[in-house]
């Protein structure tokens, strides 16, 4: 992969190749503009006449046939076939999908492209990148993949690309001609959950690096003690990432030394090294997931230019990132549970030495209480969320599909655990901060250097609208994963 400079003020263009990287799927997500590299598109162009040589003297699913059900109807208009198969399945339904998931969703298709297996027109990632840097992309509905196949999502944007579909600003070139060489090979693909996923972990990645460094600062808010992410302690653990866990929380904590105020920790602040490694763990298996995902030829079918074969398959079928991605919501439901459970000690004079609900004021006043109902409010909705979506079954198009993989819905539910999550973190930031402040607590080098910014979040301590501060500490999550998640 190779980028281009750019000014301080522009983003860098992005170059598409076979190894295009998720960080970077994150980038044209964000507005990066992207050229396709010249030996990426050779190599399109060069197995697109190969699969026309293979497709002669083959039959070739979705070429010369029907597709779904219709696998054994013979076609025999194969350039009406590639305009029906688009229009047919751009059956997109539900909420439009943010505008930053379909930009992801492209240029994922754009990489998967790039692996040159699939023996479509070069003219359709050509005009990808044009659609991109042109910004001009169709609004996309939430609802028509089910693990199977992002089918519908990419005939949307097939539509778009033959001129039938509205785009969010003037595509300014020729309308795209679909024939059945190009149509199914453009739409065999799980380009949207793909980065749907991407995206999700982008952002639980740093939620996660935001919540070692407010862990820390609970630690210190409340006397905890250290022998809980301590060497010894980690190596009795035994599981994975608890090592890695423990070591930052050491370093954040370097030059702590207050004596803590318990010989054993409530689990809140006692096992968050263990249940913080599964979470991260689980991350880092899904990250190797879609990483795999974005860098494979998936189509079906693939096109073989040295053997001269065509093979069809059932790669697309997605039940390894199903998986997955229950395991990520599994372990980020734990994660929420721990948090909440440190927001309570917060409220708790038993732990704090002061008022409940560090409220400040006649008696009576309520404080901080109703961060506890908030955050579980949003704990809830994490947990239902965590419900294995792998487990889900259907049977399509009259039996030919006949156990859908449905990781789809999990990538659903992730985004909608990772939302309420970052809430999570910030009802907890709001209850560290102001329990720092009220015991005038010191901070240690590693973390001195945002403690004024989070203290300044919250100037009074009266009962109040909590609403504009939580919402202060939700960005100021971001500022505290900065340092530890900025990419290398």
């Amino acid at each position: 992969m190779s980028t281009s400079t750019a000014s301080a003020d522009a983003p860098v263009t992005v170059e598409i190749s076979a190894g295009t990287t998720a960080h970077e799927v994150v980038a044209i997500a964000d507005g990066a503009p992207v050229r396709l590299a010249a030996s990426a598109r050779q190599a399109i162009a060069d197995m697109r006449a190969a699969a026309d040589r293979i497709s002669d003297a083959h039959p070739t699913y979705g070429r010369s046939t029907g597709v779904g059900a219709n696998r054994t109807t013979v076609v025999e208009q194969a350039q009406e076939h590639g305009r029906m198969l688009v229009r047919s399945h751009a059956t997109d339904a539900g909420d439009p999908l943010p505008h930053r998931v379909v930009r992801a969703m492209v240029a994922t298709r754009l990489v998967q492209l790039a692996q040159a297996r699939s023996g479509i027109d070069p003219a359709v990632p050509d005009a990808l990148v044009h659609a991109l840097n042109a910004d001009a992309l169709p609004v996309v509905g939430g609802y028509g993949s089910i693990g199977t196949g992002d089918l519908a999502a990419l005939s949307a944007v097939a539509l778009a690309l033959a001129g039938e579909r509205a785009t969010t600003a003037p595509l300014g070139t020729e309308p795209l001609r679909w024939g059945a060489d190009s149509a199914l090979p453009f739409i065999s693909s799980s380009a949207l959950t793909i980065a749907r996923g991407v995206l999700a972990s982008e952002e639980l990645r740093r939620l996660d690096a935001a919540g070692r460094v407010l862990y820390a600062l609970a630690v210190v808010a409340l006397d905890g003690n250290s022998e809980a992410f301590s060497p010894a302690a980690v190596e009795a653990i035994a599981a994975p990432g608890v090592a890695e866990v423990g070591a930052e929380i050491r370093q954040l904590l370097a030059g702590h030394d207050a004596a803590p105020a318990r010989i054993q920790d409530p689990y809140g602040l006692r096992v968050y090294p263990i249940v913080q490694a599964a979470l991260t763990t689980a991350v880092g298996r899904l990250d190797a997931q879609l990483a795999q995902l974005l860098a494979a030829g998936q189509e079906n079918p693939v096109f073989d230019a040295w053997a001269q074969t065509v093979t069809h398959h059932g790669g697309f079928y997605q039940a390894q990132l199903a998986g997955d991605l229950d395991a990520a919501n599994l372990a980020l439901a734990r994660s929420a549970t721990n948090a909440h459970a440190r927001l309570r000690l917060t409220n708790e004079p038993a732990y704090t030495g002061l008022r409940p609900f560090l409220a400040v004021g006649p008696a009576g006043a309520s404080g901080l209480m109703m961060l506890e109902y908030t955050a579980a409010a949003a704990l809830a909705e994490i947990r239902a969320a965590a419900a294995p979506a792998s487990l889900g079954t259907i049977a399509l198009s009259r039996g030919t599909e006949e156990d859908a993989g449905f990781a789809t819905q999990g990538v659903a539910q992730l985004e909608r655990a990772v939302e309420a999550y970052r809430i999570v973190l910030s009802c907890e930031l709001l209850a560290v901060t102001r329990l720092l402040d009220q015991r005038g607590a010191t901070l240690p080098p590693g973390l001195q250097t945002i403690g004024g910014e989070l203290r300044a979040a919250q100037p009074s301590h009266e009962d109040q609208d909590l609403r504009p501060p939580l919402q202060l500490a939700s960005r100021l999550l971001d500022l505290l994963a900065t340092p530890a998640s900025e990419p290398s």
